[in-house]
């Protein structure tokens, strides 16, 4: 080979520098790339977290579907399912959130690589953290998420790392997270396009209102994080529980007293404890009415429900453990086709909103006491 072929060091370090780049070319693998030389800062996923369920989806589903999905009865979907023009003004919101939610991380990420660790907090994030817990703040926030996006409720708790996704890491350990609502009629039409456009919606939506409420949080003085509902960081259905928003129904999804299955959550992780933990417990009899109603188990088409929870998760606080009755082998091949099912939301009795739920309580509560 003559000289004029052989390449320099140089060369070869500019092509890995390339092949590094297209690696990690998508926004969270990137911020992952970029994160984990100072891994032991931030708040990184344990021995014990599970999988995200978007990367298990898209990875498994091609394995899977060729000796699942044939096992599988599928419902007939109505031709106006396959429509995908209502998808793609959703799915373009959904694009540049994500983009977004990760963009503004770039003065943290640059923290980090520049001085190894992140800067002291300057003296207007030090005195919100001496004005603990700061109930002023909390209600402003309250009010912002409320008028600007309709956000009715919001839970803040410590992150356990058992609840981050496997091989990923936060920045902060401190978690608000939100929820926003599926509307009814819409859900009502499970497996369908009215209910997966407005799923679709929901995640747009959202997806946009923790991005929105992470820049007002940063106007405050905060540092903070937002994660994206569509293929996110955490696990939030038992985070959410564990801040006292709901309870994790059988079918995976965080069950409320405003909607019951129907919302979507997403949180915004901040760098200090300045408000109270809103952790409890009170929701917890719902597992105990899930136990006696099987409607979302007779009613799923992919026979993905089991009858009993497995423990997936020990020693989470406030919910004790993480559970789920859900075999993602069977859920999955029929989400994708149709378009993200939602027949467990469908049939879910507390879909019906507030008053069913205090109906179903007293139910709970009369049989407890009888026995």
């Amino acid at each position: 080979m003559s000289p004029n072929h052989i390449k320099t060091e140089k060369e070869i370090q500019n092509k890995n520098s390339v092949s590094k780049e297209k690696k990690y070319r998508s926004p969270e693998r990137n911020y992952l790339y970029r994160c984990r030389p100072f891994s032991d800062q931030l708040v990184q996923s344990d021995e014990r977290s599970a999988q995200e369920g978007f990367e298990y989806l898209y990875k498994n589903y091609q394995k899977e579907r060729l000796s699942k999905v044939e096992e599988i009865k599928l419902k007939p979907i109505k031709p106006k399912v396959q429509r995908v023009g209502g998808f793609s003004k959703h799915g373009y919101k959904i694009k540049n959130g994500i983009v977004k939610s990760y963009n503004d991380l770039e003065p943290y990420l640059l923290e980090l690589e520049g001085n190894g660790r992140f800067k002291p907090s300057n003296q207007n994030l030090q005195n919100l953290i001496h004005s603990y817990p700061n109930k002023e703040l909390w209600s402003k926030l309250q009010l912002y998420a409320k008028e600007k996006w309709d956000i009715v409720k919001i839970g803040f708790t410590e992150l356990p790392t058992s609840l981050v996704f496997k091989n990923k890491m936060v920045l902060f350990r401190y978690v608000l997270v939100f929820m926003l609502e599926m509307k009814k009629d819409k859900m009502d039409k499970a497996p369908g396009y009215e209910a997966g456009e407005e799923t679709m919606r929901i995640y747009a939506s959202l997806g946009e209102t923790v991005n929105d409420v992470a820049d007002w949080l940063r106007s405050k003085g905060l540092r903070c994080q937002s994660n994206h509902p569509m293929g996110g960081l955490i696990c939030t259905p038992p985070l959410a529980g564990k801040s006292g928003m709901g309870w994790q129904g059988k079918q995976g999804l965080l069950i409320t007293l405003e909607f019951g299955p129907r919302q979507r959550l997403a949180p915004i992780f901040i760098e200090e404890k300045i408000f109270e933990f809103t952790d409890n417990n009170e929701h917890s009899w719902i597992e105990e009415y899930c136990a006696k109603c099987d409607l979302c188990q007779k009613n799923c088409p992919g026979q993905a429900i089991k009858s009993k929870k497995s423990i997936f998760i020990n020693d989470i606080p406030t919910i004790g453990a993480m559970k789920t009755c859900i075999d993602n082998s069977k859920c999955f091949p029929y989400f994708l086709k149709s378009m993200g099912c939602s027949i467990c939301i469908a049939v879910c009795p507390f879909s019906v909103g507030p008053k069913i739920y205090s109906k179903l309580k007293r139910y709970i509560k009369k049989k407890s006491n009888s026995n």
